[in-house]
This record gives C-alpha cells, sequence and structure tokens, in this order.
C-alpha cells in the first residue's frame, strides 16, 4: 500500500463501543484518577453532575477500534509492518461521555502531504470522530501517519 494509492474523502466506521460505569472507573483509576471519573459521591458534585469517562479513554478506545479494524480490513504484511505516526493534532472533546453511552468512532483520509525529512514517504492525515447515539460529535483529532510513497521508476 503506497500513498498514491489512498483515496481521500471516504468516511469509514471502524466500530462502535458502550462506556460503563465499571470501565469507566477502572480506567480512571488507572490512567486519569480524577474524581469526577471514580467517586460517584464526588461526582455528583462536580460540574458534570456524575461519573463520566476520561477524554483519555475515549481516545484509547478509538485506538483499540482502529487496531482492530486494521487486522481485519489491511493485508497481513501491511498490518504487521506497522504504521508509524509523527503524532496528532486538534484533539478536542466536545461533550462529557457517560455511562451507558454508545459511541461510533469513524475515520476520514484528509490530506496527503510532503515529508520532508524522509521523502520515500509520504504523510497521511485523517480526522477521526466519535460520535453518540444522536450523531453528536464528541470526540475528534487529527491522526497523522507515515505511508510509504510509490517508488521512482
Amino acid at each position: 500500500m503506497y500513498l498514491e494509492d489512498i483515496p481521500l474523502g471516504q468516511r469509514i466506521v471502524i466500530g462502535a463501543h458502550t462506556f460503563t460505569e465499571e470501565a469507566i472507573m477502572d480506567f480512571a483509576r488507572k490512567y486519569d484518577p480524577q474524581p469526577f471519573h471514580v467517586d460517584r459521591a464526588a461526582a455528583a458534585k462536580s460540574p458534570y453532575g456524575g461519573i463520566i469517562a476520561s477524554g483519555w479513554q475515549t481516545a484509547a478506545v478509538w485506538m483499540k477500534l482502529m487496531v482492530a479494524y486494521l487486522h481485519d480490513n489491511v493485508s497481513a504484511e501491511r498490518a504487521l509492518s506497522g504504521f508509524v505516526s509523527p503524532g496528532f493534532r486538534e484533539m478536542r472533546w466536545f461533550k462529557p461521555v457517560r455511562p451507558g453511552m454508545t459511541l461510533t468512532y469513524s475515520t476520514e483520509n484528509i490530506a496527503k502531504l510532503d515529508w520532508k525529512p524522509r521523502p520515500e514517504l509520504g504523510l497521511l492525515e485523517a480526522r477521526n470522530e466519535a460520535r453518540d447515539e444522536n450523531n453528536e460529535l464528541m470526540m475528534s483529532f487529527i491522526g497523522r501517519v507515515l505511508i510509504p510513497r510509490k517508488p521512482k521508476t
């Protein structure tokens, strides 16, 4: 798979995930132990009015679903070689994710850019989103991944 072969503008649903209170609290105890993630009484008194998922959990679920999607839909050779990412940009959390909510995650390739440090690679940018049951945007970010370019003949 080469950068030149990857289409732009096609939104792909990579999966859905339902957030349970138990999973929210378990994740937060390990990685983001703020009171509104781990303590029902403190969360009730917070500006959120109850337990909410860590934004980092919503992002981690995106990664889990993306890895599964790639495993199921990309050639084994390419999946095993991995995708190198120089980072992401514009990470945004728009609304709190509450227990019982199901988010649907998607990705859409939006740009192919030159990668000057290594011209044999190009930079693919993708808009990644999580939406709730009402199709409201809950989280988004622009992912960036380095992809080989076609060899020059």
